[in-house]
C-alpha cells in the first residue's frame, strides 16, 4: 500500500486540501485521473475478488461488520465465522480449524492485520473502505450510522448499529428483517433492537459486546424470539446478572460468551442444547490497577487512566509469542471488549489494556497480576453438563460447591474438549479433577485455580496424581495457594509450549524446585507470593544442572519482610523482561542484583511501599545499560 500513501501524498501536495478525497475517498482512488498511477493495483484487487475462492469470499465481504480502525478479538470472529457458515467441519479439519486457515490467509493478504497483541486484529482500512465501496450485489453488510431517512436503502443479510446513528426507531421498523443473519450493536442499547415487531427469526448472530446498557429484561423473550441464534455475545454487560430460562429454547445454539458480566451461575436450561461447542463465562473482580494511574518515573511523563482489561481467548494456535511488556499506544484507540457502560474511546498512554493479558493467557489468577485484566471468578454449571458432549471450549467453571465433585466427574464425558478453566479446586475436589483430565485425547489448554486452605501451609501438590497426562496438552496454567511440586506426569506433556505458573512460598528452600521443573523452557511466567519473613535469592547453584527456564514476566507478591536478590549465576531469570512488584500493607521489600536481569525492560511497583523503595529502584534501573522503565500504580 506504500503506492497509495505516496498518490495521496502527491495529490495533497498539489490541492493543498484534503476534503475532496475524504469525501469520496475510494470513487476518487478508482476513478480520477490525477489517480492513474493505482490503475494496475485496483485492476489486480478487482481480478483478485471477482476470482476468490468460495470459502474466502464470504469471509472478507463480512469483514465491515466492524468500524474502520476497530479491534477485534480474532477468536471472536471465527466463532462468527462459524455461526454464519462459512467455516464447517470437513474431512481434512474441525470448523474451527478450518477458520484459523482462512483467517491466517486474510492476514497473509494484509485485509486483516495483527498487533502485538497476537489475540487481537483489526481490518486494513483500505481494504475495509474498498469492500464497502463495492456493489450491493456483493456487499453483505448494511449500516445504521448517523442520520438515516426513511427512504435509506437498507438492504442486506447482516446489519451493524454503529455507535454513531441517532436511534430512530420509525427508520428501524421500516426495515424488512425477515433474512437478517445477523446484529451487531455499537454503542448504546434500545429494546427495540430486538422485539416482537421485528421478524428476526432468521438471525444466526447476535453480538453485543461492543454496546451498552444491555439488563436482564433485555433477554427474557430471546429464546422465543431468535429460535435459530447460533452465536450469542454478551461479553463485558456487568449488569447482566442472570441468563434468562427461555435460553434453553435456542436449540442450535453454538457459541454462548458471558463473560466479564454478573452471571454466576448457568441456568438448567442450558443442558438442552446439545449443539453448544463454546461457553465463556465468569465474573469480574476489580484488578490490581484499575481506575489507577500508571507514571512512569524513567522515561517521559506519561498521566494515563487505565481502562478495563480486554479478555483475548489467547493467542491462535499457530502463533505462541513469549510474554511482553506493555509498551506506548497512541490515545484514542477504540476496544473491541470495553465494559458495558465504558467509554468507545479511552485516552490511555500504554497498550496494558492488551499485550501482557492477551499474550500471557485469559486465565490467570487473581494474585497473579499482568495488569491489567479482569480476574477469572467461575461460574457454577447445572448438573447435566456433560450432556453437551460438543463441547470443546468450557470455562470457568467454579467447582468449590457443594456438586462441585459430580460436576468434575461429569467433565470425562466432555471428550471433545480442547480448553478447559476451573476455578475452586481444593484437596476434597482434587481426585476427581485428576481423574477428569486423565487419559484425555484432546485437551489442548488446561487452567486450574487452586482455594487457600484454612490451615495456613498446608497447601497440597499436582504430583503423581494424574496417572494418564493428556499428552496433547499445550497450555497449563497452575495458580492460587498450590505448592507445585515436579510430578512425573509433567515430563510426558510432550507438545507443552506454555506454562504459567503462581507459587505461594515461605522460605528459600520452596524456591528450589524450579531448578528440577519438567518442561522448565516452556514456563513464561512466573508468580512468587511470599507470605513471611525471608531472604530470596534468584541464583542457579553450581550442583545443579543449566535448565532452559526463561520466563519473561516475574512477579513478586509481598506481604511479609523480604530481601530479594539476583545472583550470578542467576541463568534461570536471564530473560526476564518485565518486573512486577505488588507490596501489601505492612510488608518491607528490597531487591539487589538487578543488574543481572540483562533483558529487563520494565519494573512496575503497586501497593504499600515507600519512597526508600521507590527511590532505591530508581537508582538501580539507571545504573543499568538500557535504562528500563520504572512505572507506578496509584489507585
Amino acid at each position: 500500500l506504500p503506492k497509495v500513501i505516496v498518490a495521496i501524498g502527491k495529490y495533497c501536495r498539489r490541492r493543498n486540501k484534503v476534503e475532496d478525497i475524504k469525501e469520496n475517498f475510494m470513487d476518487m482512488l478508482e476513478n480520477d485521473a490525477e489517480f492513474d498511477c493505482l490503475r494496475g493495483l485496483f485492476s489486480w484487487m478487482h481480478s483478485y475478488f471477482e476470482d476468490c475462492n468460495d470459502s474466502l469470499k464470504p469471509c472478507i465481504f463480512y469483514l465491515p461488520v466492524f468500524p474502520t480502525n476497530h479491534n477485534i478479538r480474532w477468536r471472536r470472529l471465527m466463532r462468527r465465522w462459524i455461526a454464519e457458515g462459512y467455516s464447517r467441519d470437513t474431512s481434512s479439519g474441525t470448523a474451527e480449524e478450518n477458520g484459523e486457515r482462512l483467517f491466517f490467509e486474510l492476514v497473509d493478504l494484509s485485509i486483516i492485520q495483527q498487533p502485538s497483541s497476537k489475540s487481537m486484529c483489526r481490518v486494513n482500512g483500505f481494504f475495509h473502505e474498498y469492500i464497502i465501496s463495492r456493489p450491493m450485489e456483493d456487499n453483505l453488510v448494511f449500516a445504521l450510522e448517523g442520520h438515516c431517512s426513511l427512504n435509506s436503502q437498507l438492504v442486506g443479510k447482516h446489519l451493524t448499529i454503529r455507535k454513531s446513528w441517532d436511534r430512530d426507531i420509525n427508520v428501524f421498523e421500516n426495515i424488512d428483517f425477515s433474512s437478517l443473519r445477523s446484529l451487531t450493536v455499537f454503542g448504546e442499547w434500545n429494546p427495540f433492537f430486538v422485539s416482537t415487531n421485528n421478524n428476526m427469526r432468521l438471525l444466526r448472530v447476535l453480538d453485543l459486546e461492543d454496546t451498552t446498557n444491555v439488563t436482564d429484561n433485555d433477554l427474557e423473550q430471546i429464546g422465543k424470539l431468535l429460535p435459530r441464534l447460533k452465536f450469542l455475545s454478551l461479553r463485558g454487560h456487568r449488569a447482566i446478572t442472570r441468563l434468562p430460562n427461555s435460553l434453553g429454547d435456542l436449540r442450535q445454539l453454538q457459541t454462548l460468551d458471558a463473560r466479564h458480566t454478573s452471571i454466576a451461575t448457568l441456568p438448567q436450561g442450558i443442558t438442552k442444547l446439545q449443539k453448544l461447542q463454546y461457553i465463556r463465562a465468569g465474573t469480574s473482580k476489580q484488578p490490581w490497577n484499575e481506575g489507577g494511574r500508571v507514571i512512569s518515573l524513567t522515561a517521559p511523563y506519561y498521566d494515563s487512566t487505565l481502562t478495563p482489561a480486554q479478555d483475548g481467548d489467547g493467542t491462535p494456535p499457530s502463533q505462541h509469542p513469549a510474554a511482553a511488556p506493555p509498551t506506548q499506544i497512541e490515545e484514542g484507540v477504540g476496544s473491541s471488549t470495553s465494559q458495558a457502560g465504558a467509554p468507545d474511546v479511552v485516552k490511555t498512554s500504554i497498550a496494558s489494556r492488551r499485550m501482557p493479558h492477551t499474550m500471557l493467557s485469559s486465565w490467570f489468577s487473581k494474585l497473579c497480576y499482568t495488569a491489567p485484566r479482569l480476574n477469572s471468578l467461575g461460574v457454577e454449571v447445572p448438573a447435566g453438563i456433560g450432556k453437551l458432549t460438543a463441547l470443546h471450549t468450557l470455562g470457568v467453571v467454579n467447582v468449590s460447591g457443594v456438586g462441585g465433585k459430580a460436576i468434575l466427574m461429569e467433565l470425562k464425558n466432555l471428550s471433545r474438549l480442547r480448553r478447559l478453566g476451573l476455578c475452586g479446586i481444593n484437596r476434597e475436589n482434587l481426585k476427581e479433577l485428576c481423574s477428569a483430565i486423565s487419559g484425555h485425547a484432546h485437551l489442548e489448554s488446561l487452567s486450574v485455580q487452586v482455594d487457600k486452605e484454612e490451615e495456613q501451609g498446608l497447601f497440597f501438590c499436582f504430583d503423581d496424581t494424574i496417572s494418564k497426562p493428556p499428552k496433547n496438552l499445550k497450555t497449563l496454567k497452575l495458580y492460587g495457594y498450590a505448592h507445585i511440586l515436579p510430578g512425573s506426569w509433567m515430563k510426558h506433556l510432550d507438545n507443552l509450549k506454555r506454562l504459567d505458573l503462581e507459587m505461594t512460598i515461605f522460605r528459600q528452600e520452596d524456591l528450589h524446585v524450579l531448578d528440577e521443573l519438567p518442561k522448565s523452557e516452556a514456563l513464561g511466567h512466573l508468580c512468587v507470593k511470599l507470605i513471611q519473613d525471608a531472604e530470596l535469592h534468584f541464583t542457579t547453584p553450581k550442583d545443579v544442572p543449566y535448565n532452559d527456564l526463561h520466563p519473561r514476566v516475574l512477579e513478586i507478591d509481598c506481604t511479609s519482610k523480604v530481601q530479594v536478590s539476583f545472583l550470578p549465576p542467576a541463568r534461570m531469570m536471564v530473560y526476564v523482561e518485565v518486573l512486577k512488584v505488588h507490596c501489601s500493607s505492612g510488608s518491607s521489600l528490597r531487591f539487589s542484583g538487578l543488574e543481572h536481569l540483562v533483558c529487563l525492560k520494565e519494573v512496575w511497583l503497586k501497593g504499600s511501599y515507600g519512597d526508600e523503595l521507590k527511590q532505591d529502584l530508581q537508582q538501580q534501573l539507571s545504573r543499568l545499560q538500557k535504562k528500563p522503565v520504572l512505572k507506578l500504580v496509584q489507585s
